[in-house]
């Protein structure tokens, strides 16, 4: 089979474009971006189906909106063949054409002209790149053998698995040197049975005295066990006492020093005290008032010199007085505003000390900006809650994954059941020969089960529900996988907008998460910059209209025009009191007489209450009650310690404490406890051992029981055997007949597929490896100079070209059966330059047998092309 041509609708970038193609070798050349990995898959997806939309990045769908598919024209056995797929259901809508005919065949011709090529088999070996060459270091060795070793054998996965289950199944019967598989272990205990019981039929009597006496220390060990017990808890009291002793010993000290309570200097009564004494400091206070106002009203006659120098000027400074109290205000307010500003100021730098950066603090936020913001964290949260719930949903699918995971091996359907027919006819068939008389019917018999077992390996369908589960669960993995890294890159440039605003405000050392608290500062700083400027507008203001009165007052009053505030105010307020103090000095002075008589009445009670209050408690000052007072409370401190370490003791422990004289003879209690103990324990321990010995000795004369029971139990174990030995036999038959078949199958292929890799090997690395050798446990190649090298012991390219040339050696001896083009797709990137050339002859080489479609971004090929050459832009 080769294709002709490539007519793309339209699919990734590509849309109404057509390749053609020859039979032997095509360059397809291009730049990266170009489309070569398109052509790839193109080619895959309408040969075997487009990849459900939950893996999107493996659809390729068109760019620019156009119809979705394509057609390829392939030549099969001399007959021109044309399939298109189109956007549709189950991988695309098919419509195979029979050019040679002017046929049109249904869909499902095509998988039956595909056969036994399927995509999975197409993709691992057909089509070539450098991930896929790249997978020889990832694959074990064990795998790389058994894939070279049943490459020869199409659709024998199966059997070997089966095989493998049934070697392993085999094994954990019986091994001949083995120590854990089940008859093996069946085996010893067999011997071991028979050893026990002779032992038992020799040693009956003994026994029987043992056992007496067994019983007798088992009741022994019981009764020391409760003598322990009891013992343990008395030395443990005891050890707790002498740990409390020092406790106990500070309660007995305060219980010594504790006294009777004092009634009359409680808290109340300190409180009625200083009730009584803050009464008679009021009145005191009053009295001296009132005798001040007396004493100020009589020397009123004597002016003072600023009132005398007031008089001549009286008429210029009675419109200043006048103003007094507005200026009087406005010097409070000049205060209170200077005391303001200082707040607002600390605050404002506060602020700024927080949120500045380099001495610029950030900017508010617009109204419209707000909302992008908000929109953006929506968005984000919105992202990152959707990221969540798929990576949940990828956790599922995969923990689904690994549930089905073992039930692969073990699903099944109507048509392996059907294999599994077909295989036990042949081996009844490949069994019942071998009892026929003759060497010839033996033999005619033998090839009859081989051609019956091969006919159920090969031409039966043996795919199941199961592994279709598991494909469709591995679609559903990638497609969420997919979906998450679409997610963290939506995640990723709603970041970088949010941190584009932060840096144009300002805000790039601020997270996110702050900018709200952030913005609320920075408008806070905005009303006290604004409210800074506005009362320093006040505070020059009434700063001019205090400095004008004052200039004003020093042109008729120099000597008061130089004092301080406070006095200026006070000068001048005294002043306006003489004016008024002159016209009503008479009368007040009667007035002040009278509460002065009233005021020494009110001194006298008081003082009298204070004194009743301390001679109803036989004291004769205050200090003495206090001091009473003091000790009254040092003792109600001292009940607390005590009652609180007598719940620390608590009672059991205070009484027992209290009939012991001293610590020395606690700690002698103690030491007796504990001498007691150590016996008790002497003789459990002496006990325990006797039991120990005793029951080793019954061990060794029973080991497993009686006579009886170790008769009956050896006579099942036979029959156990019996059984384990029928199955080991049907198992290990069976695999050796599955794998002979196989190998009959695909003997004569294996052999050509080595040697042909062997040659292709050779002309890739210049001959510096000659040969490929396979046997039943490694895979080796040989230098020319002889020596042997493992696959791990190659370098990356090297070990490439050995995967290179076994794929090119399976499609070359397989083309009889299987007839695909090879398609390579830039996989030579990390060949160096001769051997990359060397793969290019070679290429050229094969595509005499086979198609080779090459893409690759390596130009030099134009000059050394044999074939097609097709030019692709990007």
């Amino acid at each position: 089979m080769y294709l002709k041509t490539l007519t793309i609708y339209g699919f990734g970038h590509f849309h109404d474009r057509t390749f053609t193609l020859d039979a032997g070798l095509n360059y397809l050349v291009g730049p990266n971006e170009a489309g070569k990995s398109t052509l790839t898959q193109f080619i895959v997806a309408i040969l075997f189906g487009f990849p459900t939309k939950k893996h999107p990045e493996l659809r390729y769908e068109p760019l620019d909106g156009s119809r979705f598919g394509g057609a390829l024209t392939f030549v099969q056995a001399k007959t021109h063949y044309t399939v298109s797929r189109t956007a549709g259901p189950h991988g695309g809508t098919v419509t195979l054409h029979d050019n040679t005919t002017d046929l049109t065949l249904p869909a499902t011709q095509l998988p039956k002209l595909l056969a036994p090529m399927d995509q999975l088999l197409f993709t691992q070996v057909y089509v070539i790149n450098e991930p896929r060459l790249g997978q020889v270091f990832s694959a074990s060795k064990q795998a790389l053998i058994e894939r070279l070793r049943h490459v020869g054998a199409v659709g024998s996965d199966y059997w070997l698995q089966r095989a493998q289950q049934m070697d392993k199944q085999a094994d954990t019967l019986y091994k001949p040197q083995g120590r854990n598989p089940q008859l093996n272990q069946q085996l010893r205990t067999y011997q071991e049975l028979t050893d026990k019981l002779d032992k038992a039929n020799a040693a009956y009597e003994t026994y029987w005295q043992l056992r007496q006496e067994q019983q007798q220390r088992q009741r022994q060990q019981a009764d020391l066990q409760t003598q322990l017990q009891q013992q343990r808890r008395v030395t443990t009291t005891l050890t707790q006492r002498v740990s409390q002793w020092s406790t106990y010993v500070a309660w007995q000290r305060l219980a010594q020093n504790q006294q009777a309570a004092v009634s009359g200097f409680s808290a109340t009564d300190a409180t009625q005290l200083e009730q009584l004494r803050g009464q008679l400091t009021a009145a005191k206070q009053t009295l001296t008032a009132d005798q001040q106002r007396i004493a100020t009203a009589q020397q009123a006659a004597e002016l003072p010199e600023f009132f005398q120098e007031y008089l001549p000027v009286a008429a210029q400074v009675d419109p200043l007085l006048t103003e007094l109290p507005d200026v009087q205000l406005a010097s409070q307010q000049q205060t209170a505003l200077k005391t303001t500003r200082a707040e607002l100021q600390r605050r404002a730098t506060e602020i700024e000390a927080q949120f500045a950066q380099d001495g610029q603090m950030p900017r508010a936020f617009s109204l419209a900006t707000t909302q992008q913001i908000d929109q953006l964290q929506q968005r984000l949260i919105s992202a990152n809650q959707q990221r969540r719930q798929l990576q949940q949903t990828l956790n599922q699918l995969n923990e689904r994954y690994q549930q089905l995971q073992p039930a692969k091996a073990h699903a099944t359907n109507p048509l392996a059941d059907k294999q599994v027919v077909w295989l036990t006819m042949g081996l009844a068939v490949l069994i019942g020969a071998m009892f026929l008389p003759g060497a010839m019917f033996k033999l005619v018999g033998a090839l009859l089960g081989v051609a019956v077992g091969y006919y159920g390996v090969f031409l039966v369908d043996s795919s199941t529900p199961a592994s279709r589960q598991l494909q469709a669960l591995t679609d559903d993995i990638r497609d969420s996988q997919a979906q998450l890294r679409e997610k963290g890159r939506l995640i990723d440039d709603l970041t970088n907008q949010l941190d584009v605003i932060g840096t144009a405000h300002g805000l790039g050392h601020v997270p996110v998460e702050q900018w709200s608290a952030t913005q609320a500062a920075i408008g806070e700083w905005e009303r006290l910059t604004q409210q800074l400027e506005t009362t320093d507008t006040q505070l020059a203001t009434i700063a001019q209209k205090v400095t004008n009165f004052r200039q004003q007052l020093a042109t008729v009053l120099p000597k008061l025009a130089t004092s301080d505030d406070a006095t200026l105010w006070q000068q001048l307020a005294t002043i306006v009191r003489l004016k008024t103090s002159l016209k009503s000095q008479e009368s007040e002075l009667a007035t002040i007489a009278t509460r002065l008589t009233h005021d020494q009445a009110a001194v006298t009670s008081a003082q009298q209450q204070v004194t009743t209050f301390l001679r109803t408690r036989n004291l004769q000052q205050v200090d003495d009650f206090y001091d009473r007072y003091q000790v009254q409370r040092e003792r109600a401190s001292q009940a607390k310690q005590q009652a609180a370490l007598a719940a620390q003791l608590g009672p059991e422990n205070l009484a027992a404490l209290q009939q012991v004289s001293d610590l020395a003879a606690l700690q002698a209690q103690l030491q007796q406890a504990q001498a007691k103990q150590q016996t008790v324990q002497a003789q459990l321990d002496h006990c325990t051992e006797r039991l120990a010995t005793l029951a080793g000795q019954l061990a060794h004369l029973t080991t497993s029981g009686t006579q009886a029971t170790l008769r009956q139990r050896r006579q099942n174990l036979v029959t156990e055997m019996q059984t384990t030995t029928e199955k080991w036999l049907v198992d290990r038959l069976a695999s050796q007949w599955i794998e002979t078949t196989l190998a009959a199958a695909s003997g004569d292929r294996l052999p050509q597929i080595i040697a042909q890799a062997s040659e292709f090997y050779g002309k890739l690395t210049e001959n510096r490896y000659t040969k490929i050798e396979l046997t039943s446990t490694t895979l080796q190649v040989q230098k020319q100079t002889g020596e042997w090298r493992t696959v791990s012991q190659l370098s990356r390219g090297t070990a490439e070209q050995l995967d290179l040339a076994v794929k090119l050696a399976f499609a070359v001896v397989m083309q009889q059966q299987v007839a695909m083009p090879l398609i390579i797709d830039d996989g030579f990137v990390n060949f160096d330059e001769r051997r990359r050339q060397a793969a290019y002859a070679l290429l050229a080489e094969i595509s005499h047998k086979i198609q080779v479609i090459l893409l690759t971004a390596d130009t030099t090929v134009i000059q050394l092309a044999t074939g097609r050459v097709s030019q692709l832009s990007d």
